[in-house]
């Protein structure tokens, strides 16, 4: 299964295996809609590891996390500063949660510009 076009998952599966992407059978909208579909047997996904350890799918051995060996493709988060008062607050406890315990990157960043980025729809 793949992300839908649009969702960073969808760019870095292009990124990561280039021309020779695998073929896909289905296409969903999000990691929680895949994580369901590898659950029901319907296939696998390439998702990143904080989305699937330690979600209670992955908690009750219903999916696993595993590296792609040798790959050497990241992608880096970076919040978007906060546009109302409203969204700052859980923006900020967001970023005292889950950034400092990410770990830093040794690998080399790519030079060129970045590709476009389209938003992610908002549930």
């Amino acid at each position: 299964m793949m992300m839908r076009a649009g969702y960073v998952m969808h760019r870095y599966v292009h990124r990561a295996f280039g021309p020779e992407v695998p073929p896909a059978a289905h296409s969903t909208d999000g990691a929680e809609m895949g994580k369901a579909l590898v659950a029901e047997g319907v296939g696998v996904t390439i998702l990143p590891d904080y989305s699937v350890i330690g979600c209670p799918l992955h908690r009750v051995g219903m999916i696993e996390s595993r590296p792609i060996a040798g790959n050497q493709t990241f992608v880096t988060l970076q919040p978007a500063p906060a546009q109302d008062a409203a969204a700052a607050a859980p923006r900020a406890r967001v970023r005292r949660t889950r950034w400092p315990r990410a770990p830093r990157s040794t690998a080399p960043r790519p030079r060129g510009p970045a590709p476009a980025r389209r938003p992610e729809r908002r549930r």
